[in-house]
């Protein structure tokens, strides 16, 4: 494998070396002070050229997003999956989120299983915007990195020349599950501080389908949130920050999981995240930044089974992660920085399970369907950027090392057993079997990346980005106990790591009116962890399991078509085909071919509209377990003002209709993870904004 990087780095550096490049004069190195500078937060700052999208604030006000993971479903590449109306996640690329990085304000967002609802414990309202990075960016975000990463920036405020408060209030109304949304906001700025709290609250019935209403998919949550900014002079600063959020009596009305008799929801779900992070600006000529930031991050969730009449299983999990990190920003040159980091995590995790059957006496079952486990990371990583030449050619290139310790103690299917009759509790002898043993895994990660961008004319610009990429199973995946009546779901300590090589080949072509945007990608992993049938003590079940090798490939446009100051069209597509390459079939989870076309029109001072046409095509590249869908085509329509002001406030009014003609139709991806339901049917929603 070592030897294959070797070749790859020497293809590249002979492409370099080859390409013609007209000629140009000598340029000398002096090196330029900002009179201004403006801090940017977020991915973006990074210095690894990777198909990027933002959606902004803006983007998500205008839509009826539920979760942040109904707000991606648009972006050219990401797909959507569902465990529930309220409990979502999303798939990059065929990728699913085992092998995408979720960051909460670059705060790591980890959780249970990947059926935990991860993203849905994120404000949608306190978003400035979402980010994602498609393709292996490991080398800057760790081993969870591997197919992705996205980031959930939430708003904070700028400091101000002088003391000045504002703020804003927003509510809006969903027809198709009486979904009232509630957010507030209030920032106090100055030149030398600032401080914003922002809180929200929802409350949603359930929803309805072309068909009719689909049972327990009601949810509740609310959330607050502070953060306070300070300088210290021109060069140094302190952030803070701090996220609550809960959600209870959320319905979960599938889930291959789950018996189809079973009633579950979660009776409660909460997150808190706390982050401190100091920053050092312009130490000198060389050493342009040093941030230090050190965070911890909780999410607790109780869930309520009632399989049926007489039986009633009632999981609790406790997930907690903190870390801390250190990067810093070199420049030697106009044409040459750097950056380097260290950074460390500790993730620990618990669960209990109460099993309790009534037909008679009732009898109490305590477990521990998984064991008590941790994982330790510490890793260094360094990027280089090269501007070969400032109107051509730049070069970037990465490497990182990890070591990470994944320990466990002893998991018994049931450590606590008795019977209560009439009032009277008679303990009773537990089935001590050993699910899984103690043990101690010591993995090291690497990661590597390069990338070459070149722009022959102002108007065309290609990115080859290669890089590999290394990621050692979670805890999940190995000591994973699925066990809730239906489908038997089970972890494998002994997985052997992920390895992959991932290659993405980019062409934009721009111009005043149009934006071309193309994607080819394949990636070629090794030792791939997914779920595959078969049996675990005597019974049928999804185990995780390596597959030798795996191939992704597909491709992805956009186009954005400028006709008028009026009028605008925005397209993409996005395809992607995995297959097992040994046994020649096609890997579960995979999207298919989908897209969407979105006419925008602008009336200056009054209104913007758009109409967006979605679709996808029928899917029949499945896994042995999975169901081919249809395609399928939907029409959403959305219109909202301009902010017109009332005296010294601004007021901004936003509707639309999503799945406007009442189409039933499945989504692939939610009905391979158990949910063989419709998607939302018709839907009209109205918001008001105010702005002080």
């Amino acid at each position: 494998m070592y030897k294959i990087n070797y070749m790859l780095f020497m293809a590249v550096i002979f492409i370099f070396k080859t390409i013609t490049l007209p000629a140009i004069n000598p340029v000398d190195s002096i090196k330029h002070h900002q009179i201004k500078e403006i801090t940017v937060f977020g991915l973006k700052t990074n210095s690894i050229i990777l198909p990027y999208t933002e959606i902004a604030k803006s983007n998500i006000e205008k839509i009826s997003a539920f979760t942040p993971a109904d707000a991606m479903q648009y972006s050219t590449g990401v797909s959507l999956s569902r465990d529930g109306i309220w409990a979502t996640s999303v798939n990059v690329r065929g990728i699913s989120e085992q092998r995408l990085l979720i960051l909460s304000d670059e705060d790591r967002l980890l959780t249970a299983t990947d059926i935990a609802a991860a993203l849905s414990t994120v404000d949608v309202n306190s978003l400035e915007k979402i980010e994602i990075i498609k393709g292996a960016a490991s080398v800057l975000y760790g081993s969870g990195a591997m197919g992705g990463v996205i980031n959930f920036v939430s708003e904070r405020p700028q400091y101000s020349p002088s003391h000045q408060t504002n703020g804003n209030i927003s509510t809006g109304f969903h027809t198709v599950n009486k979904l009232w949304t509630n957010g507030a906001n209030v920032q106090i700025t100055n030149n030398d501080w600032y401080l914003s709290v922002n809180g929200s609250y929802r409350t949603a019935q359930n929803i309805m389908t072309p068909t009719g209403i689909l049972n327990n998919s009601q949810f509740n949550d609310a959330s607050w949130g502070l953060k306070g900014g300070m300088k210290y002079g021109d060069n140094q600063e302190l952030l803070v920050n701090y996220n609550h959020f809960e959600a209870w009596d959320v319905g979960l009305p599938g889930g291959n999981a789950f018996p189809p008799t079973a009633v579950v929801r979660y009776k409660g779900v909460e997150r808190n995240q706390l982050s401190g992070e100091y920053i050092f600006k312009a130490l000198n000529d060389n050493f342009k930044k040093l941030s230090i930031k050190a965070f911890t991050q909780n999410i607790s969730r109780d869930v309520e089974n009632q399989v049926n009449a007489t039986t009633k299983i009632l999981p609790s999990s406790l997930n907690r992660t903190s870390g801390v990190k250190a990067l810093s920003d070199w420049y030697f040159n106009d044409y040459n920085t750097l950056k380097v980091g260290a950074e460390s995590w500790i993730r620990k995790q618990e669960t209990i399970r109460f099993k309790i059957v009534y037909p008679t006496d009732t009898v109490v079952v305590v477990e521990q369907p998984t064991p008590k486990a941790s994982m330790f990371d510490a890793g260094v990583f360094a990027q280089y950027s090269w501007v070969i030449s400032p109107r051509y050619l730049t070069l970037n290139a990465g490497v990182r090392l990890d070591y990470i310790q994944t320990v466990n103690d002893t998991a018994f299917k049931e450590v606590v057993k008795y019977k209560i009759k009439k009032g009277v509790r008679t303990d009773l002898t537990p089935n001590r079997t050993i699910l899984f043993f103690p043990s101690t895994h010591h993995d090291i990660s690497y990661a590597a990346h390069v990338d070459m961008e070149y722009t022959p004319t102002k108007q065309n610009r290609f990115v080859l980005s290669m890089a590999n990429a290394y990621r050692v199973a979670s805890i999940e995946e190995r000591f994973k106990y699925i066990d809730q009546a239906g489908t038997l779901r089970v972890g494998n300590p002994e997985l052997k790591p992920e390895k992959g090589f991932f290659c993405n080949l980019n062409y934009s072509f721009t111009r005043k009116n149009l934006l071309l945007n193309v994607d080819l990608f394949t990636n070629y992993l090794f030792d791939l962890i997914t779920e595959k049938p078969g049996t675990y003590s005597g019974v049928a079940a999804l185990i995780n399991t390596n597959v030798d090798e795996a191939m992704f490939s597909g491709a992805e446009v956009e186009l954005k078509w400028i006709f008028s100051k009026q009028f605008w069209l925005l397209a993409n597509a996005s395809y992607t085909r995995a297959i097992d390459v040994k046994a020649q079939t096609f890997l579960p989870q995979i999207p298919p071919l989908h897209g969407l076309i979105t006419l925008n029109y602008r009336l200056d001072k009054n209104f913007e509209a758009a109409l967006s046409v979605l679709g996808a095509a029928r899917q029949a590249e499945v896994a042995s377990n999975e169901n081919m869908t249809n395609g399928h085509v939907i029409f959403n329509f959305n219109i909202q003002s301009v902010p017109f002001q009332i005296n010294k406030t601004f007021l901004q009014l936003f509707a639309g209709a999503d799945n406007i003609f009442n189409t039933d139709y499945y989504n692939h991806l939610s009905t391979t993870r158990g949910i063989n339901r419709l998607e939302p049917g018709r839907n009209i929603f109205v918001k008001v904004k105010w702005d002080w």
